[in-house]
């Protein structure tokens, strides 16, 4: 009855896996359009978008599956060891994975939640990815 529901497991899918292993072949300027689609998005729109994620994460029982998916891309993207870094004009060094962690971690939850998403939510979690990663093919 507690923890995670049987059956379902948003994090270890053949779709994440093929999510995670895209990200790791971004290069610096997707990384970098990433970010910059995801603050083009109004704050409303991200909040109607996690909203609808909280939503089917109590109506389905998959909180705790949805905080995993987050943890996995927040730290995809904190990790510093294969992190990609550039140098900003003050000179302080800013990893570029860092700075994209919220268009990754919405992203990474779209893939997961896949259908469960309402097509609006899910235009505005994946849409940063899309963006970036179609512009450079």
């Amino acid at each position: 009855m507690w923890g995670r529901r049987r059956g379902v497991n948003l994090v270890d899918t053949a779709e994440m896996d093929v999510f995670f292993e895209r990200l790791d072949r971004l290069n610096k300027l997707q990384l970098l359009a990433m970010r910059a689609a995801w603050h083009s998005i109004g704050r409303g729109e991200h909040e109607e978008a996690w909203t609808a994620v909280r939503e089917i994460g109590a109506r389905d029982g998959l909180a705790r599956e949805i905080d995993r998916v987050r943890d996995k891309a927040m730290t995809w993207a904190l990790r510093g060891t294969n992190s990609i870094p550039y140098w900003g004009d003050n000179d302080d060094q800013v990893f570029v994975k860092g700075e994209a962690r919220e268009a990754i971690v919405d992203a990474a939850l779209a893939v997961a939640l896949g259908s469960r998403l309402d097509a609006s939510s899910r235009d505005v979690l994946l849409g940063p990815w899309l963006r970036a990663t179609k512009a450079t093919e």
